[in-house]
């Protein structure tokens, strides 16, 4: 669903070049950010230029990359080494990248900075313009991101951005981005990226305080008249009607007890505050990419591919047909008795599989969907994708947990949620939607316990029946 330090720069340097068959890869590192015990990281930050060589090979031409993988690593301060960071010392709430033009990233930048990276409404004019209210939502969901491009960018510039991510967290690192057959995510021309890190370091803090449910602290005031927490308005409240009939408590401030907007940049999560000496953990993020070679055969069979707005457990739409969406939710402990086989919260939401936005996309294009995985927080037990006109499971989705204490296996986190994959034999082939179909999410957590800020939604990955293709924008 990144997360107040000081403006950090994100510098990247090549690390290696490898061949993977007819793939490349290279793998890049950021600089550190600082975070001490119980603090919150949750800005973009700054753009920086990609390899000299990549900018270079990929000038005015488009590149294809067949996976883009993220890793959390700590540094030691005394001895510079690298390693991988446990979601116990580090935690990814979620994360964004954006590759692009360094002058169109350093653009939206600006346009972002200084409030609330998923809270649309939060920038500059997004309350003057009555499209924006038709994709109401955070910024997870493709069309509030395209609102911003609208306001940041002149037309002609919005499209050279590509954005990885957005719903994506600790599951990451465990969770295969790759794309089948001839399937691709493309960018042109990419010269720079720019990274939201929504990252809680939670080193040293005991599991049982569950900081990745970003809890409101006492010190938080939250006041239900006014509408605000600490005098500021969070995002605002828009529960689906199973939500609200249920009394969610994630759905008003005034049950509200922790989760996404108790989440802010700068705070701090745990009672007590860390002293001035506090020990403070050097972070950085690490970024793979798989990708072809311009001039390689695979290119010209290539097919780029998009990220659908669909889909968000909690969203839905209303009567004129404007999208709605909580973004989290709570998840109440089961009564006293129940029988574990039945500690089982259920939400089901309906959405279109694409809406169409304003720029004249054609309401009928077809798409086929190629990837799709769904992004759970602690306690999600899985989430199932049905197309309603049909009644068919398309995809089941369940999350692994770790067992261990190493980094990729820690104990009780979600650590990995294996992606449904569509393509040539011997897959299946990829389904077929429209973007007005309608498309139903059924999610499902454990409720043994009670859990606060919980998440469920869809990182869906689709192709264009269009013979003339399209070009990249949300991607995965």
């Amino acid at each position: 669903m990144t997360y107040c330090s000081a403006l950090l720069l994100l510098s990247l340097r090549i690390v290696g070049t490898a061949a993977l068959g007819t793939l490349q890869s290279f793998t890049v590192f950021s600089e550190p950010i600082f975070l001490r015990r119980g603090e919150v990281h949750n800005r973009y930050i700054l753009p920086k230029a990609l390899p000299a060589d990549i900018v270079q090979k990929f000038a005015n031409k488009t590149m294809h990359m067949k996976s883009a993988q993220l890793d959390i690593v700590l540094v030691d301060n005394k001895t510079g080494e690298k390693r991988p960071a446990p979601l116990y010392m580090t935690y990814n709430h979620h994360h964004a990248l954006m590759l692009g033009p360094q002058d169109d990233l350093m653009q939206l930048y600006n346009y972002t900075k200084g409030h609330d990276p998923l809270d649309p409404s939060s920038f500059p004019n997004q309350t003057k313009h009555a499209q924006h209210a038709h994709h109401r939502g955070c910024m997870m969901k493709r069309r509030s991101f395209e609102a911003i491009l609208t306001e940041a960018l002149p037309e002609g510039r919005r499209e050279s951005i590509a954005a990885f991510g957005g719903a994506s967290g600790a599951e990451y690192r465990g969770t295969s981005t790759r794309l089948a057959g001839h399937y691709t995510y493309t960018v042109d021309s990419p010269q720079s990226f720019m990274v939201l890190m929504h990252f809680i370091n939670t080193h040293g803090v005991p599991t049982s305080q569950k900081l990745w449910e970003c809890p409101c602290t006492s010190r938080r005031k939250i006041n239900v008249t006014n509408g605000t927490i600490d005098g500021m308005k969070p995002i605002a409240f828009q529960c689906s009607e199973q939500l609200i009939q249920e009394k969610n408590t994630a759905c008003s401030l005034a049950t509200y007890q922790g989760g996404y907007r108790c989440c802010e940049h700068g705070i701090f999560l745990t009672e007590e505050l860390p002293g001035p000496d506090a020990p403070v953990d050097q972070i950085e993020a690490k970024f793979t990419f798989e990708y072809y070679e311009p001039d390689a055969p695979e290119v010209l069979t290539a097919k780029g591919t998009m990220q659908p707005s669909c889909c968000d457990a909690t969203g839905g739409y209303l009567s004129n047909s404007s999208y709605f969406a909580n973004l989290e939710y709570d998840i109440p402990q089961c009564s006293p008795g129940t029988p574990p086989e039945q500690c089982e919260h259920v939400i089901s939401s309906v959405e279109y599989f694409d809406v169409p936005s304003s720029n004249g996309t054609d309401p009928n294009e077809e798409f086929e969907l190629v990837h799709a995985w769904g992004h759970q927080h602690v306690a999600g037990s899985g989430l199932e994708l049905w197309k309603e006109s049909t009644g068919e499971l398309l995809c089941r989705s369940h999350p692994k947990y770790g067992t261990g204490h190493l980094a990729g296996d820690e104990e009780g986190f979600v650590v990995g949620i294996p992606p449904c994959v569509w393509g040539p034999p011997p897959l299946s082939p990829p389904p077929r939607f429209r973007r007005h179909d309608h498309v139903r999410t059924v999610a499902r957590y454990n409720a043994s316990q009670r859990h606060h800020g919980v998440m469920s939604l869809w990182l869906l990955t689709a192709a264009s029946l269009k013979s003339e293709g399209l070009n990249a924008e949300v991607l995965i």
